[in-house]
């Protein structure tokens, strides 16, 4: 029997289902309790179930986040980020009406507890079984715990704040939970104890045929962005400048691993997502092509209607705009040739990260015109239709036929040393260590094929570094929390803008453009967190709402 009191999600008898596929190992159905704490081999199968629910994937990871910000529309209406962008989140509406699979928002709390019961259950249990034989591989599995246990508790801590910290395992037989929130501080030092707890069991590689296992490196990357957040404005509001260093340290113990580079150039940005664990990725979980627990039919969503899928998650305006000319300059509408030719000459990444009329996709131009195969007025499916004149195709590999295949081979990037480098460079400027930035956030320019920051400091270049990161990490699920560490959260929940394309020929190959409203969005100052499922303050009477919350 299995019980569930939300935060507290009770094992009874442990029901191991499909095992995490990047791990290779056969799935297992049944066990009773006492046999899996006798068995390496069902150990290690308990293991990458806690794998399976702690790595998140595609839309229980990025995009929904991103649709929440200035980077996306999500065009599932009924997916709860709408309601958030609209003002309408409540602690009511934010936990049970769909799968976790099917919205970024819904479900975290109790999901991500049981995953901890998990983690808490391996560490009560592991005592038991026998040493001889199995000790290096037990001080493997305690080290990759630890570390999804502590990969748990931030994701909780980013979108939550601070939490009750539960090491214990929870009976079918408590009924009463008095846990008090720690705070943010509190919860960052209970994630880096057990980061450091794990170091010592993982490996700098992990072995063949187990790449998506936790190493060294994802221990480190993880540190390194934890350390960032602590670091920010919004979490360190007395600017203390320990704490960059901390964030800086952490980030240059990844990058002098050496084990780490940047993948790829300017002509090849988006292999970077479809080259399963290439140089570049620390950390990632990839799916195959069967279906999946975490609805792996990433390819289709994405992509528009007119090539059958659904296009899931629109890009706004917003964030085309925010990619630069290929000279380094800000693209402006007030620009008469970049007006009537607004996709040329831009940033190479903005070809590899989004699909835009005109460009080529699977054999034809994409057609977001009005009246075009991919348009609100086609005559294929127009019900899913971008609303913004473009989608997404970063991580999308466009020469997969999902209509053949729904499910996809496809690989989420959990830390990957681009990032690690904006982490360093932004610590370092804030440092005042002004050269050291500019190195590191001229790596991820050259990459890219875009002109290096010559010089700056201060302010300034901790804006370009900021503006870089938006560009370079765009749809991984970066932005929504970037926004928040900063403080500035408001500036990215203005109204979702997207494209008007109208034929100005009979041919339909030039254009005029018109950017327009598809969402209208309100913020509200609680929104720097999400609400706490009521029912788990109702069944804790010492657990606190966030602000701005009833």
């Amino acid at each position: 029997m299995q019980k569930s009191y939300g935060i507290l999600f009770l094992i009874g008898t442990i029901a191991l289902g499909a095992c995490n596929k990047v791990l290779n190992i056969q799935p297992t159905s049944s066990f009773t309790t006492n046999a899996v704490w006798s068995s390496p081999a069902l150990v290690q199968v308990f293991v990458n179930e806690i794998y399976a629910e702690a790595v998140f994937g595609f839309k229980d990871g990025g995009f929904g986040w991103g649709s929440q910000t200035d980077e996306l529309y999500s065009n599932f209406g009924w997916c709860h980020e709408n309601t958030y962008v609209q003002g309408q989140a409540t602690p009511d509406n934010q936990g049970s009406s769909f799968p976790l699979n099917y919205s970024s928002t819904l479900n975290f709390w109790p999901t991500l507890y049981s995953t901890i019961q998990k983690c808490n259950t391996y560490f009560q249990n592991i005592g038991t079984l026998d040493t001889v034989g199995n000790a290096p591989q037990i001080t493997s599995m305690t080290g990759q715990v630890h570390f999804l246990r502590a990969l748990c508790y931030f994701e909780l801590l980013k979108r939550f704040g601070g939490v009750p910290l539960i090491t214990k395992v929870y009976t079918i037989n408590d009924t009463k939970f008095t846990e008090t929130r720690a705070s943010w501080d509190s919860t960052a030092a209970f994630i880096l104890a057990d980061i450091n707890a794990a170091l010592p069991g993982l490996q700098a590689t992990p072995p063949q045929g187990q790449e998506g296992t936790a190493t060294t490196g994802a221990a480190l990357a993880l540190k390194s962005r934890l350390l960032l957040y602590a670091a920010s404005p919004y979490f360190n509001t007395a600017n203390d400048m320990s704490r960059w260093q901390a964030a800086a340290d952490a980030a240059l113990a990844v990058i002098n691993m050496n084990q780490y580079s940047l993948y790829g150039t300017s002509t090849t940005y988006g292999k970077i997502f479809t080259d399963f664990f290439n140089p570049e990725v620390i950390f990632a979980r990839v799916y195959g092509n069967v279906f999946e627990d975490r609805y792996n039919t990433v390819y289709r969503d994405l992509s528009p209607n007119g090539y059958n899928g659904y296009s899931a998650y629109n890009v706004l305006e917003q964030m085309v705009e925010a990619f630069q000319m290929n000279d380094g300059s800000a693209f402006s509408w007030s620009n008469p040739s970049e007006a009537a030719n607004p996709y040329a000459n831009r940033d190479p990444r903005f070809y590899a990260d989004i699909l835009f009329n005109g460009a080529s996709f699977q054999g034809r131009p994409a057609q977001f015109w009005l009246g075009g195969l991919d348009s609100k007025l086609s005559s294929l499916s127009p019900w899913n239709a971008s609303k913004t004149g473009y989608t997404m195709l970063k991580m999308v590999d466009s020469t997969y036929n999902f209509n053949v295949q729904p499910y996809s081979a496809a690989q989420w990037i959990v830390f990957r040393l681009s990032e690690i480098y904006l982490n360093y460079a932004e610590a370092e400027a804030e440092l005042g260590q002004t050269a050291t930035a500019l190195t590191y956030l001229n790596k991820i320019r050259e990459r890219a094929g875009m002109p290096d920051i010559a010089s700056g400091g201060g302010n300034d270049l901790i804006q370009k570094i900021r503006q870089e990161r938006r560009i370079e990490l765009c749809f991984e699920g970066h932005r929504f929390f970037d926004l928040r560490r900063w403080g500035i959260a408001d500036q990215g929940n203005g109204n979702a803008l997207g494209i008007i394309i109208t034929p100005t020929n009979s041919q339909n190959t030039t254009f005029s453009y018109q950017v327009d409203t598809v969402q209208t969005r309100v913020w509200l100052p609680g929104f720097y967190y999400y609400p706490i499922p009521r029912s788990e303050i109702q069944a804790n009477p010492n657990l606190t709402q966030n602000p701005g919350y009833n």
